[in-house]
């Protein structure tokens, strides 16, 4: 018997982000129409995620400590992180987040669930509870495909030889 530990554990990337107001109004894309992102859930139960707007602006410096008010806000507004450990409720599909580290430190110590269904290599979240954005409360709804290993390899084998390229050609 397949656990739903077991089908979420790997790596998940961002399709489609949407809010949808509990008030019955038109549905919100927080991060834009193409938002990106990573979802990560280790066997050893802990978990990651990081989505961004597609649509963030570059910064003016390259140092990152001397952003202007105006692109600190642009960066605040269009990216999501947090990162903890989780735990299923295989009768009910939910995972639950308690939740270490966010990029909003209101969610810090807190602790979310999400409804987890799939369909192949589709995983879709919705929040369990309505949360509050921009004002009002909302339903989220992502939608996630996995990342296969061959892809990863790849990827680890370009970054491998990137890195390599730096240090004999600085």
């Amino acid at each position: 018997m397949t656990t739903l530990k077991n089908e979420l554990v790997g790596t998940w990337q961002l399709l489609s982000y949407i809010e949808v107001p509990i008030k019955g109004a038109d549905s919100i894309f927080p991060m834009g129409q193409s938002p990106k992102g990573l979802l990560m859930y280790g066997a050893d139960g802990f978990m990651s995620v990081q989505i961004s707007s597609s649509e963030r602006s570059q910064y003016a410096s390259d140092d990152r400590y001397l952003a202007n008010e105006k692109e600190i806000q642009e960066q605040v507004k269009g990216f999501i992180a947090f990162a903890g450990s989780y735990k299923i409720d295989n009768n009910n599909a939910i995972v639950q987040y308690s939740i270490t580290t966010s990029s909003f430190p209101n969610w810090e110590g807190q602790f979310q669930e999400r409804k987890i269904d799939f369909e192949g290599d589709i995983l879709y979240l919705k929040s369990v509870e309505p949360i509050l954005s921009d004002g009002i409360m909302v339903n989220s709804y992502m939608t996630w495909q996995r990342i296969e290993k061959a892809e990863f390899v790849s990827r680890r084998e370009k970054f491998i030889e990137y890195t390599t390229a730096k240090v004999v050609n600085p």
